[in-house]
């Protein structure tokens, strides 16, 4: 999944889709209500680019998608590449190489 990021109609959709439809797109239109809590903690965060919240997306669901998870985990990330001032696209995606467990252990 976090192929797609190099794939610049994908690309595309990262700059131009809200976080529910990209939600909707990487999951296959199977949003269930753990998706629905993890995406309404991103709500009134207002710190990343609408883009770098897609990148997150991406890098969140090529790990969970169809897996039960913490539903804060989301906001979580979310809250660590604002720490980390992942303001670009390309930043995003550099971010998307860290191992996704250890981030998330590391926050907990």
């Amino acid at each position: 999944m976090l192929n797609l990021l190099n794939n610049p109609d994908f690309v595309q959709k990262c700059e131009t889709a809200s976080p529910f439809d990209m939600v909707k797109y990487l999951t296959g239109g199977n949003i269930r209500g753990l998706e629905k809590i993890a995406l309404g903690t991103l709500a009134n965060r207002k710190q990343l680019p609408p883009n770098v919240v897609n990148v997150l997306i991406v890098y969140f669901f090529s790990t969970f998608a169809n897996k039960v998870y913490d539903r804060n985990d989301l906001a979580r990330l979310y809250d660590y590449w604002a720490s980390n001032h992942v303001y670009s696209f390309g930043k995003a995606q550099e971010m998307t190489n860290e191992d996704i467990e250890k981030v998330l252990a590391g926050l907990k």
